[in-house]
């Protein structure tokens, strides 16, 4: 059976290289030219040599499967474990542990968190760079080879047996709407369009000297700053110290159409208590505007699909049972090994 798979987040990687291990064939259809979606790294300095995750800095995961994934790049030196706790400032008091965390492993991708991406595309074709316009029905037609088209920007048309829609939940509504009206895929915009996700400015940047904070993360609360990862901390990153800033969903949208110098100013800003005024005299920066950071509201389901073996559909990714890593990738494997078990290749 021939799949196509709209969106290389680790959903899609996910049930792409699952489905394509069971014989099926796969293509992944990519709107950016990255793997992973918000597994993303950014590379700076002349050789490129410096590495800098602005979306998933890092992660946890306690459920089975997703650890027996991480034993797997562990093997594969793709992961390793960072600690156990991060640091915690309220405004008020900076805690190198945090106070409310229990102990678990948070692990990083010393390579960057796009070699997660790039390591689970192998198994599946792809067509980077390309934006899908729409998709359209057929069936059970007999003067058609497939059951679905899938329509590209550029005018380009690709059919395929099944569908799986990997990406956001409010870009996963732009293309189903597209869809003819009598088909039942239809009926999950009623369910989509519920969901809401938080926005968040990336501010990474790099500074000269010897800094190096003896933390490896900060959660923030009463601040315009939710998250800052000390990337030094994860690899060499060519002797600079590097930190990644990561803001609330409040005040990414209060400057969501702000000067990117009052972006970053803010954001120094509300990082200084906790690194010291150096924070403000960055070698390099750059900013990056996620508009799907966090889903709000999660579908109490790992995916969804319909119940279609003429023209098989399904939605997966970071908006079922959770917004991480680890419900992402159990989004993709859950529905991929259910197809496995139904369609034949």
């Amino acid at each position: 059976m021939l799949i196509g798979i709209i969106g290389a987040g680790i959903a899609g990687l996910t049930a792409g290289r699952i489905l394509s291990k069971a014989g099926h064939e796969v293509i992944v259809f990519e709107k950016s030219r990255g793997f992973g979606g918000r597994m993303a790294t950014r590379y700076f300095g002349d050789e490129h040599q410096i590495k800098m995750d602005h979306g998933v800095t890092s992660f946890t995961a306690d459920d089975p499967d997703c650890q027996s994934f991480i034993s797997e790049m562990k093997d594969k030196n793709l992961l390793k474990e960072w600690g156990k706790t991060v640091s915690y400032y309220n405004g008020e008091a900076f805690y190198k542990e945090h106070p409310a965390r229990e102990y678990q492993p948070y692990y990083i991708a010393p390579k960057g968190m796009n070699s997660i991406g790039k390591y689970l595309s192998r198994w599946v074709d792809f067509y980077q760079g390309e934006t899908v316009g729409g998709i359209t029905y057929i069936g059970r037609n007999p003067q058609k080879k497939r059951s679905w088209m899938v329509n590209l920007a550029t005018i380009n048309v690709f059919e395929v047996d099944a569908l799986i829609v990997a990406t956001p939940a409010t870009q996963a509504y732009g293309i189903i709407q597209t869809a003819q009206d009598e088909t039942p895929v239809r009926q999950a915009i009623r369910e989509i369009d519920t969901i809401r996700y938080s926005h968040s400015w990336a501010l990474m940047a790099g500074y000269e000297g010897e800094y190096n904070p003896d933390w490896r993360g900060v959660t923030f609360s009463n601040s315009a700053l939710q998250w800052m990862s000390n990337e030094s901390s994860k690899r060499e990153n060519g002797g600079d110290s590097t930190l990644v800033m990561q803001s609330t969903h409040a005040f990414a949208n209060k400057h969501q159409h702000s000067d990117s110098e009052v972006v970053a100013r803010e954001m120094m800003k509300a990082a200084a208590p906790v690194t010291g005024d150096w924070v403000y005299s960055p070698k390099w920066q750059d900013l990056h505007y996620w508009r799907f950071t966090k889903a709000q509201n999660p579908l109490n389901k790992p995916y969804m699909e319909f119940d279609n073996d003429a023209a098989p559909f399904a939605l997966i990714g970071d908006y079922f049972q959770g917004s991480d890593v680890q419900s992402s990738y159990l989004s993709g494997k859950k529905l991929a090994d259910e197809w496995v078990k139904r369609y034949k290749p």
